[in-house]
């Protein structure tokens, strides 16, 4: 019989692993590095394409990343904001909107995946401050309206301080209450298998002050100090010696030198946003553009119904709109664009080409390469491949490690990340192909250099800060992985890991078996 016998998951939202583990190594996070002196631990988990805080969490919380939902053993989450073309007229997902569409993510991850709560059974499962809930019996708060209630607290109360060490508190007093007090908060007397809580104050404060605040930093260690009060609180009930705490974050962070706006660039090539209530008329949907922007575009429609959206061919997006623009080309014209990826036309969910391209910065010259993939579940692979002699879209070819896998032959997950996590747009080869077989994917995606932020959401500018986390930098791509608790799990340091691998990990600690999606290893 396993001596470990209940789990606590714990987001800390919008945090750099290099920050982080400084943090620990400085002595500031004192709780947290007792739990990483006692447990495992690792400074390279590598988060999802793209690096945005729920299609992140999603495949955290899943265990698998996004896929073609509708065929493969994979989640339908594939960004913050997109549109789903499979209704006509098409729908517009915002997550970030307070207008409760959040609460439609349970139901957009799809059902063949499951939540790690869905994952533990019947048995007694929490959810604190967590909008991704699916298989709790335990919500808080209970009602969907004072959750995002709760939200708009954190985010606009007054004073500051205040706000986040009440928010930090609520939620770590939550917990305590549940395992002190569970009849109140279920059928019977045992206290939750499984728990998530997620502190979401410090992607609030990060993207309004700065990860290099001192608002950002103290945060930081007020989280730590609740977290000691919960370690302290299970100590005393006597359930710490059984218990399995997960520390991690779902993505890093950036700071862009200067915002701009795209609204110049739009009029000039003609490219009108699609709203589905005040412009039905539009040819594109921008649904996101803070550094990397997602692209949706109307292509020609055959049918009898002029809202259909159907996929633009690459033909069509070379003589794109009323001005006929090459959009392949015409989109590197925005400030600070990158990099480009689009899938071909002939791809199907096991088989297709993902087209790649860079701006050469010195020399405006673009170079091209393109990735292949075949195979669905275990055995999906990937090959990484250049069209130009020695011209790397990822700067792989320099390095030691990368440079082997740049061979024309497939390979796993797993190789990728030994090859890359060390790098900037670590596992890309692996994890882009997978967001574009799902059907709710933008048709291109660019991304700039982070010397500018965009702040688009569906066409509106929004943000007015210049921190941000979603390009494919490590700083965004990298976050702490820490399980400590019970003595029972193993001292170990993790050289490299992905944020897929917690939940099989977690699960292997309490003898559970994860759902067939789960496309992580245990790391114990």
């Amino acid at each position: 019989m396993n001596k470990i016998n209940r789990i606590i998951l714990c987001i800390i939202d919008d945090v750099r692993a290099g920050h982080f583990f400084d943090f620990i190594n400085r002595g500031l996070l004192p709780n947290i590095k007792k739990l990483m002196e006692n447990g495992i631990y690792s400074e390279n988990c590598i988060t999802d394409f793209p690096p945005i805080t729920y299609p992140t969490q999603v495949s955290l919380l899943t265990g698998t990343y996004t896929g073609n939902y509708k065929k493969e053993l994979c989640h339908g989450v594939p960004l913050l904001n997109w549109m789903d073309r499979d209704i006509v007229p098409p729908i517009l997902r915002e997550y970030a909107a307070l207008d409760l569409q959040i609460y439609k993510i349970n139901d957009d991850i799809g059902n063949n995946c499951q939540t790690i709560l869905e994952m533990i059974g019947d048995e007694n499962t929490a959810s604190i401050a967590q909008f991704i809930n699916r298989g709790s019996n335990y919500i808080f708060p209970n009602r969907k309206t004072k959750l995002a209630m709760f939200y708009l607290l954190l985010k606009y109360y007054p004073s500051v301080k205040k706000r986040f060490i009440r928010a930090n508190s609520v939620i770590a007093q939550k917990l305590i209450e549940v395992f002190k007090t569970p009849k109140k908060f279920f059928d019977n007397a045992e206290p939750p298998i499984a728990s998530l809580i997620w502190f979401m104050s410090s992607d609030l404060i990060m993207h309004k002050y700065g990860f290099d605040s001192n608002i950002y930093k103290l945060n930081l260690l007020h989280i730590d100090k609740v977290i000691g009060v919960v370690i302290k609180s299970l100590e005393k009930m006597g359930y710490l010696e059984e218990t399995a705490i997960a520390i991690t974050s779902d993505h890093g962070n950036y700071k862009a030198k200067q915002r701009s706006s795209l609204n110049d660039f739009l009029k000039q090539n003609r490219l009108t946003n699609y709203h589905p209530l005040k412009n039905l008329k539009g040819n594109m949907d921008l649904a996101y553009y803070s550094g990397v922007g997602f692209f949706y575009f109307k292509g020609k429609n055959n049918s009898n119904s002029i809202n259909k959206w159907i996929r633009p061919t690459i033909e069509e997006l070379k003589k794109y709109g009323p001005k006929s623009k090459n959009l392949l080309e015409e989109l590197f014209k925005i400030q600070g664009s990158h990099l480009m990826y689009y899938r071909d036309d002939n791809n199907t969910y096991n088989k297709g080409v993902i087209h790649l391209k860079r701006k050469i910065e010195s020399t405006g010259k673009i170079i091209t390469g393109r990735i292949e993939y075949e195979g669905k579940g275990i055995d999906y692979k990937t090959r990484y491949i250049l069209d130009n002699d020695n011209k790397d879209i990822f700067d792989f070819i320099n390095d030691k490690q990368a440079s082997k896998l740049l061979d024309n032959k497939f390979h796993s997950p797993q190789e990728w990340l030994e090859a890359t996590y060390h790098l900037d747009y670590p596992i890309y080869p692996d994890l882009i192909p997978r967001h574009f077989k799902n059907p709710r994917s933008a048709d291109i995606i660019l991304s700039n250099n982070e010397s500018v932020k965009f702040g688009i959401h569906h066409g509106k500018h929004k943000s007015k800060s210049l921190y941000d986390h979603d390009i494919g930098f490590r700083k965004c791509m990298v976050v702490p992985l820490i399980i400590g608790g019970s003595l029972e799990i193993p001292h170990e340091h993790i050289q490299y890991c992905k944020i897929t691998d917690i939940v099989p990990t977690l699960l292997k600690l309490i003898g559970k078996k994860p759902h067939n999606s789960v496309i992580g290893s245990s790391l114990v």
